[in-house]
């Protein structure tokens, strides 16, 4: 186990490594996962079009094939011991070939006119399986592809990726499915998986077996030693606990946020849409200016930091009143904040992350993070439902905004806030 002494001792960095733009197998890794990242937005526009212009369905239907979706949350902690057992790439490149098969499925069987509502429930299901089984492994193989002092600069190459994504898939999505049906639209998403495959494969850097060839535990006992890892080491227990809270709270915000704004404020579908879009533009800035800020105050600081401003940033959305200019500036100021502030955050808690885990645990780790987080997300969005039905919109949304401190407190009383620099790699977890 790694003490607080251990984690406080700053990395011996006697030359700077060389940057990842000179590194051809991150820029492989990047590169396609880039693709990828941008033909998942595509999908999340495309994929729901398909069930209601293709399909007519349902709201039950779509309930189903949501819940669908979201199902294969519940493997996580499975994922992580797996990603900890065999080479993470193989399962990477196995994963993505999977999920370009199951979404090519989708205009295939709609040429053929054989796509049905039940065929989606299918496809839904296995590419989130593959998904789950991607991410865990995907975030454990970047600490052996590169150099520790390397993994900031990598963690903001793949953040400024998602929030450019983030921006402009489903707005392209939204133009290409004005001439072209939902369902060949999806091909994107298809041929990115490919190509993240090809990418992946490409890559020359021997990758090291997760436990030096030695053998592994059984099932349980490696998920109850990845639990007790985490719990156990003083940065990453406060980093686990402010990511729960962080998402169980801004999940019942995020579930009424359009509502409140479209019901109790009065504010037209445009203007709320507006508002939504600076947070996308936050995220963009936020992704450019992270790795600056982080080699500024260091790490902790740059994640402890940018969670203040960030989640305090909550409090502007029940707050929000008066005039119809300064209730949108609220709104916009939130939003454009809260876009800022998560990418910068991730950064340095991600790096730190990294870098405190040793490689026979990096799995289990990111699954424990993976599965806690979206595993309590649904369930603080079903609480701020039902609460804010029987109490109120803005007293409900005042309350999980003042939750959403929560995070702040428990980063402030941990070693995240002095750790000016990455601390030295964990090598071993025994």
């Amino acid at each position: 186990m790694v003490s607080t002494t251990d984690v406080a001792a700053p990395a011996k960095e006697p030359d700077a490594p060389p940057s990842l733009w000179r590194n051809g197998d991150f820029l492989k890794l990047w590169s396609g996962q880039s693709l990828s990242v941008f033909g998942s937005y595509v999908t999340i526009v495309a994929m729901p079009l398909v069930a209601v212009q293709l399909l007519n369905a349902t709201a039950q239907q779509m309930g189903v094939l949501g819940a669908l979706a979201r199902a294969p949350f519940v493997l996580f902690l499975f994922a992580g011991v797996f990603a900890d057992r065999v080479r993470r790439r193989p399962t990477m490149i196995a994963t993505d070939l999977g999920r370009a098969v199951a979404i090519g499925l989708i205009p295939l069987l709609f040429f053929a006119d054989s796509l049905t509502i039940y065929w989606l429930y299918g496809i839904v299901l296995v590419a989130g399986i593959l998904g789950v089984f991607f991410e865990v492994s995907n975030q454990a193989f970047l600490p052996s592809l590169v150099d520790s002092r390397q993994l900031p600069e990598g963690n903001a190459r793949f953040q400024i990726s998602q929030s450019v994504a983030q921006v402009s898939g489903p707005g392209i999505a939204g133009l290409l499915i004005a001439f072209f049906s939902a369902a060949t639209v999806m091909l994107i998403d298809a041929v990115s998986y490919l190509v993240g495959a090809l990418t992946s494969a490409l890559i020359r850097k021997p990758e090291p077996p997760p436990h030096g060839g030695g053998k592994p535990p059984k099932l349980f006992t490696a998920i109850r030693d990845g639990l007790k890892w985490v719990w156990t080491q003083p940065v990453i227990r406060p980093l686990l606990i402010a990511s729960a809270c962080y998402m169980t709270f801004t999940a019942g915000i995020q579930s009424l946020y359009v509502f409140y704004l479209k019901e109790h404020l009065g504010l037209s579908t445009t203007v709320i849409g507006v508002t939504l879009g600076f947070l996308g533009v936050g995220a963009v800035v936020g992704s450019l200016l992270s790795l600056k800020l982080l080699k500024m105050v260091g790490p902790g600081p740059s994640a402890f930091w940018a969670t203040v401003f960030g989640n305090g940033a909550f409090l502007l959305i029940p707050l929000a009143g008066g005039p119809t200019w300064l209730m949108v500036g609220l709104l916009a100021g939130a939003q454009l904040l809260i876009g800022m502030s998560g990418p910068m955050a991730q950064v340095g808690m991600a790096s730190l992350r990294q870098v405190l885990t040793p490689n026979d645990m990096q799995g289990r780790v990111v699954g424990t993070f993976r599965g806690l987080s979206l595993g309590l997300a649904p369930l603080g969005a079903l609480a701020a439902g039902f609460l804010g039905a029987a109490v109120g919109l803005r007293p409900i949304l005042l309350v999980f905004a003042i939750g959403v401190l929560i995070p702040i407190v428990v980063m402030a009383v941990s070693p995240l806030p002095r750790l000016r620099e990455l601390p030295d790699p964990v090598q071993a977890s025994a």
